[in-house]
């Protein structure tokens, strides 16, 4: 009778029964388990940008994990890059927790828009709300260096006629435009959607025509949208990135779309 009474469900809304508030923890991997140790000890200040974790034998013996699990650990933490892996012996060897050098988000969203088909205009559409944010935020501190720095970002963009240093250039531009706002989260962001963007970007570089028009026309955008954030007019700085993010995307993938056959995009249609 006591078995049976062990096999009876829960009552419904019950702790234990299926609608109830608390469910069966999972199992996690050995690796999971020293990946969420490494990040608590982040969250609590614990590790901080530069310290050197301790050689993988040690290591494996404190997390008591074997030492292929401890591998497979670092590995993940390398790509989202939270350490950087040194190699060779001696005292610069090992494991260091990065201070942001690497922008791992770049990489997961990325791999994430490429797996999950998230269509290009998802992506542009993100990014103009965020530049719009970011160029406000930036030209309400005009009186910072960053106003000069995209100005002469914008002034080194004119002349160049590498079209893969040109786009090393708009990145930096856009980047720092998000640095400027003072949001700490905007850059990394910012840096993100670019990366994930970029193979259509380069492949759009790739069948311009005429390129030494697109550039002065886009280092000429770039030139407006720094002095706009120097003037510390917010509202302009706004429309002024928002336009030119349209008309850069219309003008790099739309001549690709219909060479394709593609549907064309919200953005082409004025969405």
């Amino acid at each position: 009778m006591g078995a049976d009474a062990d096999q009876r469900e829960a009552p419904s809304g019950a702790i234990g029964a299926p609608d109830g508030p608390f469910h069966r923890v999972p199992r996690r991997r050995a690796f999971e388990d020293v990946i969420v140790q490494v990040e608590e000890a982040i969250v609590a200040g614990r590790l901080q940008p530069g310290d050197r974790l301790p050689p993988e034998r040690e290591l494996a013996q404190v997390f008591a994990v074997s030492r292929s699990s401890l591998r497979e650990a670092l590995r993940v933490l390398e790509a989202y890059g939270v350490i950087a892996a040194r190699q060779g012996r001696g005292p610069d060897a090992g494991s260091v927790v990065t201070a942001g050098d690497e922008n791992g988000l770049a990489g997961m969203l990325r791999l994430y828009a490429s797996l999950l088909r998230i269509p290009l205009v998802d992506l542009v559409d993100v990014r103009v709300a965020l530049e719009a944010m970011t160029a406000r935020a930036a030209a309400g501190r005009a009186g910072s260096d960053a106003a000069g720095e995209l100005a002469a970002l914008a002034a080194d963009m004119a002349p160049e006629t590498d079209k893969d240093r040109f786009l090393a250039l708009d990145t930096g531009f856009h980047v720092a435009l998000a640095r400027a706002s003072a949001n700490a989260l905007a850059p990394l962001v910012m840096e993100a959607l670019r990366e994930a963007i970029a193979r259509e970007m380069r492949r759009g570089f790739e069948t311009l025509e005429d390129w030494p028009a697109t550039r002065d026309r886009i280092a000429s955008e770039h030139a407006e949208i720094a002095r706009l954030v120097a003037a510390g007019d917010g509202d302009g700085a706004a429309r002024a990135v928002e336009d030119h993010i349209h008309s850069f995307y219309r003008l790099l993938l739309e001549p690709q779309d219909h060479r394709r056959g593609d549907v064309p995009s919200a953005m082409s249609q004025g969405t």
